[in-house]
């Protein structure tokens, strides 16, 4: 559940940090937009609680925001994983975008459910500050990437009260973790039982923190999966469990396979990043 540089591979990464909030306009050869970078939007201490917002220059109440959650194992990774040239190409295209940190699993602490509680405040905070920076707070989409997708799959089925998820785009996300072949894998046991402070795969943390084992035809969300067939972290089954589970229920879902590819998906970038836009504009187009 390494975190992934999307788009790395073909993308020229401009990396920009800042350690203040503000806001500026940051011009690239295609593309230009607002960004406000290391907004807190939690009282978690340090930056476990940011986020930056990019906005497209004509923003307005109806710019719908795609929300980035990183991935890392639950233990590493940051907002800043997000490529600034992808952010410069969706923002063209009229969506904003956000970009989070959540609370890092660390030893003893920020077990689960830490994160599910970071991603409320973070909503909570997006939907009152929507005035204020400017597009739409009733619909957002949710980009994750290895453990990033498995929050946000299971942020949009038990904890999205509002129904303000439209869309969730699984990169390499796990979606069981009661799954025991699961955590046979490469290091997959031990950080399992880290974020849920349990070993038991049948113990109800495991069952409440399992995307799958949470969705119905009235949580659920239009979802487009993509996986690597050689994942050695998350196995391919857990892609194809959630596609099978959308399917039994009659829902929408797009699983995207790719032979050969491990957790990394390295290969493939380039048609994951070309799927996935072509998905946002049918299912969540941009207002």
């Amino acid at each position: 559940m390494k975190t992934i540089h999307l788009l790395l591979a073909f993308l020229c990464l401009v990396s920009v940090a800042s350690v203040h909030a503000g806001s500026k306009s940051h011009s690239a050869q295609d593309s230009s937009y607002k960004e406000y970078v290391n907004l807190r939007y939690g009282p978690a201490e340090g930056t476990a609680n940011l986020l930056d917002l990019y906005l497209p220059k004509n923003n307005s109440t109806t710019t719908k925001l795609i929300v980035y959650v990183h991935g890392g194992s639950w233990k590493w990774g940051s907002k800043n994983d997000f490529p600034k040239t992808l952010v410069g190409t969706l923002t063209a295209k009229g969506y904003g975008i956000v970009a989070l940190n959540y609370r890092l699993l660390k030893e003893g602490s920020n077990l689960f459910p830490a994160q599910m509680e970071d991603l409320t405040n973070a909503f909570a905070f997006l939907t009152a500050k929507a005035g204020q920076y400017g597009f739409n707070s009733r619909e957002f989409a949710l980009l994750g990437v290895s453990a990033g997708a498995h929050l946000s799959l299971l942020y949009t089925y038990k904890h999205d009260k509002g129904r303000q998820i439209k869309t969730v785009i699984d990169i390499v996300g796990p979606t069981d973790l009661t799954d025991v072949d699961f955590r046979k894998g490469k290091n997959s046991g031990d950080i399992i039982t880290q974020f849920l402070g349990n070993p038991d795969p049948d113990a109800p943390v495991a069952v409440e923190a399992s995307p799958i084992l949470q969705i119905n035809k009235d949580n659920a969300v239009p979802v487009i999966i993509f996986h690597g067939e050689s994942d050695e972290l998350v196995p391919v089954q857990q892609a194809k469990a959630l596609h099978k589970k959308y399917q039994d229920l009659r829902l929408r879902s797009q699983l995207e396979l790719y032979p050969n590819e491990t957790h990394e998906m390295r290969k493939s970038l380039f048609d994951v990043y070309t799927k996935l836009t072509v998905w946002l504009q049918r299912v969540f187009p941009a207002g």
